[in-house]
């Protein structure tokens, strides 16, 4: 179900399943927005979760944020406001990001722990992923999948790359440019060891963005972690590979974060 709150000043829109605690809170990618999770909501039918749009997408107020760390204030704004409960934080790419941030600045009451899908301490993103969408936002051009095809591997189903395309044109090329920039901004390596809870890590071995070795680094450095490698996945782990990933999370909520 499709909701719209008023956290911190601005309007937010999320979609919101009911289900088994924790609630999982789920935090898209770069230039996405909450329906990069339609397919793991689908996929945890018995689970509660909620997939919430950062601001200037969908019914996300604008402006976007510029950095990880507004995000990541954001969320524990909106956690605050709207969720009752023990909660865990889902966050890929970009969402992976805010998620540790969130984490390192969360004491582990509330929060049971993070997943971290496809992500890294650090996201360097290529100079020509940031100049693309300079380009787009000040033309006021909609984001094209078909120009990034780092995002996409050639054994994707071409339905999916269709599905991919049509979420990611919801969002103004604007707020993608914001998101990209705070992911090349951020740089938690050297903090991990501070993170609190426990956390899952799950990685595509045929990622380009976010290669292996990003969830290694990542399971070596927080204290209690556990790492998933689905074999030949690329980066976009909740649309091609929802139904691993949701048996996944469903393993480690069972294991770290159910009473």
């Amino acid at each position: 179900m499709s909701k719209v709150c008023e956290v911190a000043g601005r309007r937010l829109g999320f979609r919101q399943q009911s289900g088994r605690s924790p609630v999982l809170i789920c935090l898209h990618g770069s230039g996405d927005n909450q329906h990069g999770y339609d397919r793991l909501v689908a996929a945890m039918p018995e689970q509660s979760m909620i997939a919430l749009s950062a601001p200037g997408r969908l019914d996300s107020e604008g402006p976007p944020l510029g950095s990880v760390a507004e995000l990541a204030a954001l969320v524990r704004a909106f956690v605050d406001s709207e969720v009752s409960g023990d909660y865990v934080v889902v966050g890929h790419s970009l969402g992976g990001a805010v998620a540790i941030e969130h984490a390192l600045a969360e004491p582990p009451k509330r929060l049971r722990g993070i997943v971290l899908l496809a992500t890294g301490a650090r996201l360097r993103v290529n100079a020509a992923i940031l100049a693309l969408f300079a380009k787009l936002a000040a033309a006021g051009e909609a984001t094209d999948v078909d120009l990034m095809p780092a995002f996409l591997r050639t054994t994707v189903e071409p339905s999916i790359v269709d599905e991919v395309a049509e979420k990611l044109r919801q969002t103004p090329s604007a707020s993608g440019l914001a998101d990209w920039s705070a992911c090349n901004a951020f740089d938690r390596m050297g903090d991990l060891h501070a993170i609190g809870v426990p956390a899952l890590v799950v990685s595509g071995s045929a990622d380009p963005l976010t290669p292996p070795k990003y969830g290694e680094y990542l399971h070596a450095h927080i204290g209690t972690s556990e790492l998933v490698m689905i074999e030949g996945a690329g980066h976009l782990l909740p649309v091609t590979h929802a139904i691993e990933v949701g048996y996944a999370i469903e393993r480690f909520l069972d294991v770290h974060a159910r009473d």
